[in-house]
């Protein structure tokens, strides 16, 4: 009776142990978002949109520093690459998958984030998100990066929307760890009431907002109930002021000297 007992037990703790599920540490996310931003960035506030795949363990331990993976050699070459606004980057090699993209100029509707999670043909597969999920599994860490939020009118709730490629993307790596990151808000929504519409990603694969200068912070947008925080829709406030009234002071008082 007893050993049924502890066998009983030892099963539950199993149980409760494969219920888990592994999150992304945001430290180590904002570590590889403030990377993105000074090797990738095509060029100051422009639009893009990165998707990487790591391992769990990568983004997880904060002594976990992505340019071992991801060299600064690569990065420039996926700067190179959708510095051209019609060309996507796909860069496989045996150390890392990344994928990215610009908006296509030429063609409003496809966006940066719609390039990456749809093929030409508007579908699955052999988009470039499905290429990048072949190579990715149970202990794979994918991370996709959007430096503007995903405008309301197309990316949400527009025909050629993302929640369709999100689901698919979390449909290939269920057991996986699945993070969704934005920096800004996309500036023509700063008026929208962005609660709901953020819930909708949040709802497919977990929000989050990181932004920063010098040191980048990364916050989890939704709750267990996918309740949006204020801070993921809300423009961020900026420090210009006190930083520029003690610039001027600075300035003032070296001028009397």
């Amino acid at each position: 009776m007893a050993c049924m007992v502890a066998l009983r037990g030892l099963i539950l703790v199993c149980l409760l142990q494969l219920s888990v599920q592994v999150d992304v540490n945001p430290a180590v996310l904002a570590k590889i978002i403030q990377y993105f931003d000074k090797n990738v960035q095509p060029k100051s506030g422009a639009q893009y949109a990165i998707a990487i795949s790591l391992s769990k363990e990568q983004c997880t331990d904060e002594t976990f520093s992505i340019k071992t993976v991801f060299s600064k050699e690569e990065a420039k070459i996926v700067k190179d690459t959708i510095n051209c606004d019609s060309q996507i980057c796909e860069l496989f090699t045996d150390s890392i998958n990344v994928i990215a993209a610009r908006p296509d100029l030429k063609n409003p509707n496809d966006h940066s984030e719609y390039r990456l999670l749809y093929n030409k043909n508007n579908g699955f597969p052999d988009s470039p998100m499905d290429k990048l999920l072949r190579n990715a599994n149970e202990n794979s860490c994918v991370v996709f990066y959007t430096f503007n939020s995903p405008c309301v009118e197309r990316c949400i709730d527009g025909n050629k929307n993302i929640l369709e490629g999100l689901s698919n993307w979390k449909n290939k790596q269920k057991e996986g760890v699945n993070v969704f990151v934005f920096r800004n808000i996309w500036h023509i929504d700063l008026k929208e009431d962005l609660t709901q519409k953020f819930q909708k990603i949040d709802n497919i694969v977990p929000l989050y907002r990181c932004h920063g200068a010098e040191q980048f912070n990364c916050i989890k947008c939704g709750d267990d109930n996918h309740q949006i925080q204020r801070d993921c829709v809300t423009k961020k406030k900026s420090n210009c002021l006190s930083v520029c009234v003690i610039q001027h002071l600075l300035n003032y008082i070296s001028g009397m000297f």
